[in-house]
């Protein structure tokens, strides 16, 4: 699958590693796809840097893994997002870290209705950079939760999810992004009422 990781930090970075590892065709997305800590980056992963507009255009899958207020400047710059699966990894908080958008809507619907014809999937939201590299936990992998309004869309995140070593759960429509949204909030609480970044969210199942 071709995807396009739009930001190159701990989360992007992650992100587009693990999908390399599994085979998929990994674009980075940069306003300079010449900058030397992305370079680094592609020698180890065997990924592509482009321009944002160059990696969104070939993409079937578009990840959204920049800070928040730069969501502007990057849907100005990938232009046409038709047909496309976006995954929303972001976080949408004010001064003081509380959320943008409460329990009536959040910043993924919020998202979609800027790109209507676009299938918006929220996931990788939740958890540390850490997760990523290796989310199993004594043998038990880590729960990540996604949702989004196109069964398609989400089956083909779930797979990705679970590319990365994920337990991949599907928690339904895009309105209940507004449920996972907060859950930033709460794994930054364990983290530091821990003392360690090496916790991860797992649903159990009987």
């Amino acid at each position: 699958m071709h995807i396009a990781v739009i930001g190159s930090g701990h989360i992007g970075g992650g992100l587009g590693r693990a999908w390399a590892s599994k085979g998929h065709a990994v674009s980075f997305a940069a306003r300079d796809p010449r900058d030397p800590d992305l370079k680094i980056l592609l020698d180890e992963t065997g990924a592509k840097a482009a321009t944002i507009a160059d990696a969104v255009h070939g993409a079937e899958v578009v990840v959204l893994a920049m800070p928040y207020p730069a969501l502007d400047d990057v849907l100005a710059a990938a232009g046409e997002l038709a047909g496309k699966i976006v995954i929303d990894c972001t976080n949408a908080v004010v001064p003081g870290m509380k959320l943008k958008y409460g329990f009536t809507t959040s910043s993924a619907e919020e998202l979609q209705k800027r790109i209507p014809k676009a299938r918006v999937v929220k996931s990788f939201n939740a958890q540390g950079a850490e997760n990523l590299v290796d989310p199993v936990y004594g043998g038990v992998a880590a729960s990540n939760f996604f949702c989004g309004d196109d069964a398609a869309a989400r089956a083909v995140v779930k797979q990705l999810v679970a590319d990365v070593g994920f337990d991949a759960i599907d928690v339904g429509v895009l309105e209940n992004a507004r449920l996972l949204e907060p859950l930033m909030l709460l794994w930054m609480a364990a983290s530091r009422s821990l003392g360690t970044r090496d916790v991860a969210f797992k649903l159990l199942r009987r």
